[in-house]
């Protein structure tokens, strides 16, 4: 086998990103979406009496030091994959200066008494050095695929997260009420557990990406959904005043909520 030819190296990264994240994500769903939705079905017949209320909010409260272990999990791969942007925007830099550094044949003068065939590079060389550019051309191809992967991982990351974060701020709203006053009624505490506009927060905001691309997020809500349970969606919108991404219907209470969760998806979905 000629010495030019380079073995493409296993990467995984994007498969350790996805097991780093998943074990979370499986914890998650298997508890505490169960646990919150019995706590919701519970509240939406009666205030429960104050010892089934704390441990209700024990209950959320260990789902929420859950999540922000696996938030602390799903920043440590987002660092990773903008450490790994950063280095495959470099390597692209070098490979392109490289490529366009030429190396001539051989070298000559002018045909004459002295002139003519001089210096002659070894074919086997130039060979070499097209097929490591390619070689290297198809390693940064790699790990902007795997990059890609790791991305996607962490946005379906937070379309299981941030819902249940919201509903976790509506439950433990509605357990300190009925702890204040036992006897609500069922329209206040449906009231409770459904979106309360936020004025303030509904105000647009301007976003400056990742890529310098400024965006106005504004928190529109869904004409079509149920005005016992309104969900809303944040919509970014480029300079000419067009939506150009709409991140996903919720039911979540706080608008930064979000604003936040589209704010990481303009930074992975939009150049």
């Amino acid at each position: 086998m000629p010495h030019f030819l380079l073995k493409r190296p296993k990467i995984k990264i994007d498969k350790v990103s996805a097991e780093l994240l998943t074990y979370a994500e499986i914890l998650i769903r298997e508890f505490a979406e169960k646990k919150v939705a019995e706590i919701i079905d519970y509240l939406r017949q009666q205030c429960p009496p104050q010892d089934v209320i704390e441990r209700m909010l024990a209950t959320t409260n260990k789902i929420t030091k859950q999540i922000a272990k696996a938030g602390r999990r799903a920043k440590k791969v987002k660092r990773l994959s903008d450490q790994l942007k950063i280095a495959i925007d470099v390597a692209k830099v070098i490979i392109n200066i490289i490529a366009h550094f030429n190396i001539p044949s051989s070298f000559g003068i002018p045909p004459g008494p002295a002139g003519g065939h001089l210096f002659a590079f070894n074919l086997n060389l130039i060979m070499t050095r097209a097929a490591k550019l390619k070689f290297y051309n198809e390693i940064v191809e790699l790990l902007e695929e795997k990059n890609d992967n790791i991305n996607e991982v962490l946005t379906n990351f937070n379309l299981v997260f941030i819902p249940l974060q919201a509903k976790l701020e509506l439950i433990n709203a509605l357990l300190n009420r009925c702890s204040q006053n036992p006897d609500l009624s069922q329209e206040e505490r449906l009231g409770l557990l459904t979106v309360a506009k936020d004025q303030e927060t509904d105000k647009p905001v301007e976003y400056t990406s990742q890529s310098g691309t400024i965006y106005t997020i504004k928190v529109t809500t869904d004409p079509n959904s149920p005005a016992i349970a309104p969900q809303r969606r944040a919509i970014a919108i480029d300079k000419k005043g067009v939506p150009v991404l709409k991140g996903p219907l919720s039911f979540a209470s706080d608008s930064n909520v979000l604003i936040e969760e589209l704010k990481f998806r303009i930074d992975n979905q939009l150049p």
